[in-house]
């Protein structure tokens, strides 16, 4: 079992660091690149890269769900502990539902961008979003710490 728990964990980190990775190196690299060409050009590949990056950040996400869902059961919590106050009181509870809000909101966000035909709406979205998953890498940090 084991096994299988770390497994789990390594799937999850692994979804987490491509998802936040593509958006920290799209902001990073991509559009500074893009920023000197032409806006044809960089219109084509936002587009291209935007489906591209859709189906990585779904994927991420269903990965995280799953793997996410399994880690906890695998620590020991279960449905029931969500509408106990005594583990709403603890650290590890409160972390754990710190982390699943920022994860809404992630992905909240994501549709909301994914929606987005403004470029300006758009990119501040993005901004959030960002920010949003580092705050989710944070609670994550907190949350294995707590035990």
């Amino acid at each position: 079992m084991r096994g299988v728990y770390l497994a789990s964990v390594w799937l999850h980190v692994l979804a987490a660091m491509t998802w936040l990775g593509g958006m920290v190196v799209f902001v990073a690299a991509v559009i500074p690149y893009f920023r000197r060409q032409p806006a044809a050009i960089k219109t084509e590949f936002l587009d291209w890269f935007g489906r591209r990056f859709r189906l990585v950040s779904w994927t991420c996400f269903a990965v995280l769900a799953v793997t996410g869902t399994f880690n906890l059961w695998a620590r020991g919590v279960r449905l029931a502990d969500f509408i106990r106050p005594e583990w709403h009181a603890t650290a590890f509870g409160q972390i754990v539902l710190l982390k699943l809000t920022l994860v809404a909101a992630a992905v909240l966000l994501t549709i909301v961008h994914e929606r987005t035909a403004a470029a300006a709406w758009a990119r501040w979205v993005g901004r959030g979003l960002l920010l949003v998953g580092l705050a989710v890498i944070a609670a994550a940090v907190l949350l294995v710490r707590t035990l």
